[in-house]
């Protein structure tokens, strides 16, 4: 084994800037641009590449008055009109409402099918067979490493104008907002009375409106979805 304590990182890179790292196997440098106060519109600072940054990190701002995360970039959010691609947004509280959606959606196609199925090699052997008939489904999600399961509803949307089901997109609605959804990350669904049966997992195409984008600006932390098992900051209420 590598002689290396236990990471949650990419700890194989040693001890050198991650964006550096990065940004020797892009194809081109990523362009620097602004944060952006998503609730003030004002420009906080700069950066070096939106690429960087992912949905709900903390944004390092040299010399920023409060701590700032990441809520979007280039033209995701509602407030984007003027802003350049490389545009990063920023708001001023881990659980401020443009972190939170309750749906996302993933390419039908792209999802891989694991958990179904009597020794099947075919994918289509192990999709419930409730979607295929055009039912929704309870499930269980998980958006990210050690999350607790969360509750949701899965739907299979059709294309109008084919009859093939990879053509569609899954919709999984939520029934609490989760934090920091991120398109090109991976949903996981599981079944099961206690989410023990793992159905398999696909790459987020895309989130629903954040909450700050749908008007929704006061939410109670009870009804919020912890993002980890070691998630203290729901209880400040």
């Amino acid at each position: 084994l590598y002689p290396f304590r236990d990471s949650m990182g990419i700890c194989f890179i040693g001890k050198r800037n991650f964006g550096n790292f990065l940004s020797q196997y892009l194809p081109e440098p990523s362009p620097p641009g602004d944060f952006v106060d998503i609730d003030t519109g004002e420009i906080v600072g700069r950066h070096n590449g939106a690429m960087h940054y992912t949905i709900g990190q903390g944004a390092k701002i040299s010399g920023a008055a409060s701590r700032y995360f990441v809520c979007g970039k280039g033209c995701s959010s509602a407030n984007a009109r003027g802003h350049t691609p490389n545009t990063v947004f920023v708001c001023n509280d881990t659980h401020h409402p443009s972190l939170y959606t309750d749906e996302l959606f993933v390419n039908f196609g792209s999802f891989n099918w694991i958990g179904l199925g009597n020794n099947s090699y075919s994918q289509h052997d192990h999709i419930p067979r409730p979607l295929l008939e055009g039912q929704s489904i309870k499930l269980f999600a998980r958006t990210r490493h050690l999350q607790p399961l969360a509750s949701c509803t899965v739907t299979l949307e059709r294309h109008s104008d084919s009859h093939l089901s990879s053509k569609g997109k899954l919709k999984v609605q939520f029934d609490k907002p989760i934090r920091a959804i991120t398109p090109g990350q991976i949903v996981a669904l599981y079944a099961g009375s206690d989410g023990l049966i793992c159905l398999g997992g696909g790459p987020i195409k895309g989130r629903g409106a954040s909450f700050m984008d749908r008007g929704i600006l006061n939410t109670s932390f009870s009804d919020l979805h912890p993002s980890g098992h070691n998630d203290l900051s729901l209880a400040r209420e």
